[in-house]
């Protein structure tokens, strides 16, 4: 095998579409165990708004097909309800942030 053939095997070596899914599906990891870790909401609001804004960029990616854009942005939406709802359950300073966060 030569250099240029090596597995890729970090983020970084991905292509950046797949960079981003890669990522975002990492962010999603660390939501759920922050759930389960009790994590203040302020950090699930900005992993929750991080996630959006990464699947709205895949779903506006050339290098993605439609169908996986129409699901990309469907789960963009109902990330978009939960950190609502986050946000809701939240004590006054993450509400306060709430509305910059989710766009």
């Amino acid at each position: 095998m030569t250099p240029n053939e090596r597995p890729l095997d970090e983020e970084h070596d991905l292509p950046s579409v797949e960079a981003v899914l890669a990522g975002t599906l990492a962010l999603m990891t660390g939501y759920a165990q922050a759930l389960q870790a009790d994590l203040h909401p302020e950090q699930r609001l900005l992993m929750g708004a991080k996630i959006g804004r990464n699947l709205e960029l895949l779903a506006g990616h050339l290098g993605v097909s439609e169908p996986f854009q129409r699901i990309a942005l469907g789960l963009r939406a109902r990330w978009q309800a939960m950190s609502a709802c986050t946000a809701q359950s939240a004590p006054c300073a993450c509400i306060a942030q709430a509305p910059a966060q989710l766009h």
